[in-house]
């Protein structure tokens, strides 16, 4: 059995339009597909502004056919989803999907971009009310949590585009630690981090502990959100480091070091 593994280039747009990826290209590998799990119903926390768009309400054709494709490949995956089956689950002939994506790969990529710039827009509108760093930190997750809470199988997606698509996984995570590490080297400046750290390490840790954490309890768990306790749970690690003593520092106090 092989899998694709597909160059998307620059940012996907839609066909014949400027920007647009240079043709898909393949090559074989060792595969193999994971059992198919069934989707439980997910009771997160409530929808923020990273949550998918609910199904009610007219819009427009791609917009459509993003939504279908979201759940297809979440619930399928992508080497299990056809152009065909998007368009049927869209409502669009499947004739009409070529005036918006160029192929099955064009659309997966979109998904992706469109999930990870989902993500970060919640995460700016999160930090925006953050005062310190301490704030920052909690912001940060706490939107990450949320919207994985209220749109469990984005993760999925994203996972599977490592195998997919690998260039494109990769962009993903570097266009997050990116956003975030610029906000590090501005609470550096303000001397709410210390400067001998790297801010783009600090960033890839800190996406680390989302992606698992995040995987854990969204994902991997029956109730599917992330609880107030385990994000608590986090920040005092963070906070406090893993040194026993550290009460005084979980009550609200900053470390001594």
């Amino acid at each position: 059995m092989t899998r694709r593994v597909i160059d998307l280039g620059e940012p996907v747009s839609a066909a014949g339009s400027p920007g647009s990826p240079s043709p898909v290209r393949q090559r074989s590998v060792a595969h193999v597909t994971p059992p198919a799990r069934p989707e439980s119903s997910r009771p997160g926390l409530s929808l923020g502004p990273g949550s998918r768009p609910e199904r009610s309400g007219p819009r427009p054709p791609a917009e459509q056919l993003l939504w279908a494709a979201e759940e297809l490949f979440a619930e399928r995956g992508y080497r299990q989803t056809a152009v065909a089956q998007i368009c049927a689950l869209a409502g669009i002939a499947t004739g009409s999907f070529y005036a918006h994506f160029r192929s099955k790969a064009e659309i997966f990529a979109a998904v992706v971009r469109r999930i990870n710039a989902d993500l970060r827009s919640a995460m700016r509108e999160a930090i925006g009310s953050a005062g310190g760093q301490r704030e920052l930190e909690r912001a940060c997750f706490h939107a990450f949590f949320e919207m994985l809470s209220s749109r469990p199988r984005m993760d999925r997606i994203v996972r599977e585009s490592e195998f997919v698509a690998p260039a494109l996984f990769r962009e993903h995570y570097e266009r997050l630690a990116r956003d975030y590490a610029r906000c590090v080297r501005q609470a550096q400046l303000a001397g709410q981090v210390d400067l001998r750290y790297d801010p783009e390490v600090i960033a890839y840790i800190f996406a680390g502990i989302g992606r698992f954490i995040g995987m854990r309890w969204a994902d991997w768990t029956a109730g599917g959100h992330v609880r107030e306790e385990v994000l608590e749970e986090v920040l005092a690690m963070l906070a406090c480091g893993l040194t026993p003593g550290g009460d005084a520092c979980r009550q609200g106090n900053e470390p001594a070091c």
